[in-house]
C-alpha cells in the first residue's frame, strides 16, 4: 500500500510498506531526486511497483514533463451602463409622404405629387391633373415641405387635346408644333414677360421627351378671359375654352401660380386615364 501525504514545506512523504521516503519536489533550477524510489537493491518491493509510485511521485510532485498553465477565466463582454440613453427611433418618412384626403387628389395624382416631390428643390412645386375635367381645379399647387397641397385651380388644355367629343376632357397629347394640344410630363418655370396675352406670362421648359419643344412651341403660363367662370358656366358646353397648348388660367388665378412657382420650380402634367 502506498501513502502519500503533502506537507506544508511542499516535501512528500512516501511510505512504502514499512519504509518512509521523503521525496522533494523540483524547484526552477533543479531536478526531482528518485534515487530513494528506485533504488534497484531494495529487496522488500519488486520493479513494477516501484515505477508506479514513482509516475505518481512525479504527477503530485510537478516532476512531469508536460506542465499546465492555469486556465484562463472567461471574460464577459461589457454590459452597457444603467444610464445609457435608449437608441434612437428610425428616421420618420418625410411629411409629404403622408396620404392626402382631398376629394381632388386621386390616387393617380397622390402617386404623381410624390414623383415631382422627389425631383424638386423648390419650396413649391405643381401636378396638373389631365384626366380631370378642365371646369374641375386640377392644376395642384404643392407645398414640398409638408407635402400638402396649398390651393387648386382651373387650367385650359390643347384644342388639339379634346378628341372628337369636345366634352372637356383631354385625351390626345402631342410634343409636335402646330398640333395645338397640350404635352404630358415635367417642366420647369423660367423667365416672366410681357408679350402677345394681357399681363404678366411665364416660360416654361420641358424636361422629358414628352414636352421638350415646349419653349420653341412657346408653351406658356398666361391668362384668358375664357378662362373666368362667368364666361362659361350656365353655358351649353359647361366648360372652359381651350387653348393652343398653353397653361391658361383667369387672370387672379395666374397671379396666384406665377406667384408661388417663379423661380424654377417643377410642374408635372400627368393623365392616366379613367373609365367617364
Amino acid at each position: 500500500m502506498i501513502v502519500i501525504a503533502r506537507r506544508t514545506d511542499i516535501t512528500l512523504d512516501i511510505a512504502l510498506g514499512s519504509r518512509v521516503i521523503r521525496m522533494q519536489p523540483y524547484g526552477e533550477n533543479e531536478g526531482c531526486s528518485m534515487r530513494e524510489a528506485i533504488r534497484p537493491s531494495d529487496p522488500r518491493v519488486d520493479w513494477a511497483r516501484r515505477t508506479a509510485m514513482v509516475a505518481l511521485v512525479a504527477t503530485v510532485c510537478g516532476c512531469g514533463s508536460t506542465r499546465t498553465g492555469t486556465p484562463q477565466k472567461a471574460i464577459a463582454p461589457p454590459s452597457a451602463p444603467d444610464d445609457a440613453p435608449p437608441p434612437e427611433p428610425p428616421p420618420s418618412p418625410p411629411a409629404w409622404r403622408t396620404p392626402r384626403t382631398s376629394p381632388q387628389i386621386s390616387p393617380s395624382v397622390d402617386r404623381a405629387i410624390d414623383y415631382v416631390l422627389e425631383q424638386s428643390d423648390h419650396p413649391r412645386a405643381a401636378v396638373l391633373d389631365f384626366a380631370a375635367r378642365s371646369s374641375t381645379p386640377r392644376f395642384h399647387v404643392i407645398d414640398c415641405a409638408r407635402g400638402e397641397v396649398l390651393q387648386s385651380f382651373r387650367v385650359a388644355h390643347g384644342h388639339g387635346s379634346e378628341g372628337k367629343r369636345e366634352d372637356g376632357y383631354a385625351e390626345v397629347f402631342s410634343n409636335e408644333s402646330g398640333s395645338n394640344a397640350s404635352s404630358l410630363g415635367l417642366y420647369r418655370t423660367a423667365e416672366t414677360y410681357r408679350g402677345v396675352y394681357p399681363g404678366l406670362s411665364m416660360r416654361l421648359d420641358g424636361l422629358s421627351s414628352t414636352n421638350s419643344n415646349a419653349r420653341s412651341r412657346f408653351i406658356v403660363i398666361h391668362e384668358a378671359s375664357y378662362m373666368d367662370p362667368a364666361s362659361w358656366k350656365g353655358k351649353k358646353s359647361g366648360r372652359p375654352g381651350r387653348s393652343d397648348g398653353c397653361f391658361v388660367f383667369a387672370k387672379a388665378d395666374r397671379d396666384a401660380v406665377i406667384n408661388y412657382l417663379l423661380g424654377g420650380a417643377l410642374i408635372y402634367a400627368c393623365y392616366e386615364k379613367s373609365v367617364r
